[in-house]
């Protein structure tokens, strides 16, 4: 671990709007983290529910959470606004119903540290988690660093906003996260236009592990499919315009988008998003055809190399446990899991860290 005397203060910032029933669970994964010299930013986003009283309450027991409050104006003004107030060097979001691995600071700021003059943004992978905090997938393992700018645009690999270590400087430089989305309809997208923004002038560095527990409900704003399309448009438009060599890279994420969103409210049943998402999947038909035949070519050749084993008696290759050094989690089991002892349970407030400051 970093040493006292050279361990800067990161400044965690959560925004909160009506997060009573998940809030606790998130103050707790950030208490414990081991890297301990965190000031904590609850951001009260115009609460109607008790998670203004009890992140107050929390507060008492770690006097390292400061608890703000504003007139309900959205994530971006609300993590806008803990920035803003924050001290340190770094900030680390994280949205008041996902949950981190206790190293992941620790490990994001050793990344952070190898860039030239620890100037730079760090990320990691994430498990998705449901309602109960278990793994039903997970992020594809990337390994971009450095220049990742290109392969952003493309795919937003990062995929959450409670995952970078961004230093605060740079953040005030860019302006923060774009209120201005909300305001047009087209909320979603902030998270990618901020890390596209950084991503311009800054390095990036992987830690290459699942340390973020980014949870999936049905009322989240990802499940809008097309509003977060629309803020995906409204992100990329001005990109396009700066570089119009990277159109057709832009283009395909686009097409990328929108069909992985077709085809979950296709999977979910979800017909009301169906009706709406057609006409902007009608906007790509020779995608859609190149699309459909690579994948029934890929359906033909699967078959036949499971005909192929059959005849030889091969056996089934096992499940991938491990990629790059880090365990793949497995749906079905807890995020928890991954970093306690079996039968542990889990504690509001951790001795560790009462009483810091």
């Amino acid at each position: 671990m970093t040493t006292k005397s050279a361990a800067p203060l990161i400044s965690v910032v959560i925004p909160a709007y009506n997060a009573e029933k998940t809030l606790l669970e998130t103050l707790t994964s950030v208490s414990k983290q081991s890297y301990d010299k965190l000031e904590i930013l609850v951001v009260d986003d115009g609460s109607r529910d008790g998670t203004f009283d009890l992140a107050q309450d929390y507060g008492r027991s770690d006097r390292r959470v400061r608890v703000l409050r504003q007139e309900n104006g959205g994530v971006a003004r609300a993590r806008n606004h803990g920035i803003r107030e924050a001290r340190g060097l770094y900030i680390a979001p994280v949205d008041a119903d996902d949950i981190w691995h206790p190293e992941k600071i620790e490990l994001q700021l050793q990344a952070v540290r190898k860039l030239p003059d620890g100037h730079g943004v760090a990320y990691n992978w994430y498990a998705a988690i449901d309602e109960n905090g278990v793994i039903f997938g997970h992020s594809r393992p990337v390994m971009h660093e450095g220049n990742i700018f290109e392969p952003l645009l493309r795919e937003n690999f990062i995929g959450n906003g409670s995952t970078p270590l961004m230093p605060r400087a740079e953040l005030l430089r860019c302006g923060g996260y774009d209120a201005g989305l909300r305001d047009n309809g087209a909320e979603g997208c902030e998270d990618l236009k901020l890390y596209l923004a950084l991503a311009e002038t800054l390095p990036f560095a992987l830690v290459p592990d699942f340390l973020t527990g980014y949870r999936f409900t049905r009322g989240n704003m990802s499940s809008n499919a097309y509003r977060m399309l629309k803020s995906h448009a409204l992100v990329m438009a001005p990109i396009i315009a700066r570089y119009p060599g990277l159109m057709s890279d832009i283009r395909t994420a686009q097409f990328n988008t929108t069909h992985w969103y077709f085809n979950k409210a296709l999977a979910d049943r979800d017909y009301v998003q169906v009706k709406k998402l057609a006409p902007m999947m009608a906007k790509y038909p020779a995608k859609l055809i190149i699309h459909g035949m690579r994948q029934s070519w890929r359906q033909v050749k699967r078959h036949g190399i499971q005909i192929a084993k059959r005849l030889l008696k091969k056996p089934s290759p096992r499940p991938r446990t491990r990629f790059a050094g880090a365990t793949i989690p497995q749906a079905g089991t807890a995020f928890s899991d991954r970093f306690m002892p079996a039968g542990q349970a889990v504690s509001p407030i951790s001795s560790q860290v009462a009483g810091h400051e």
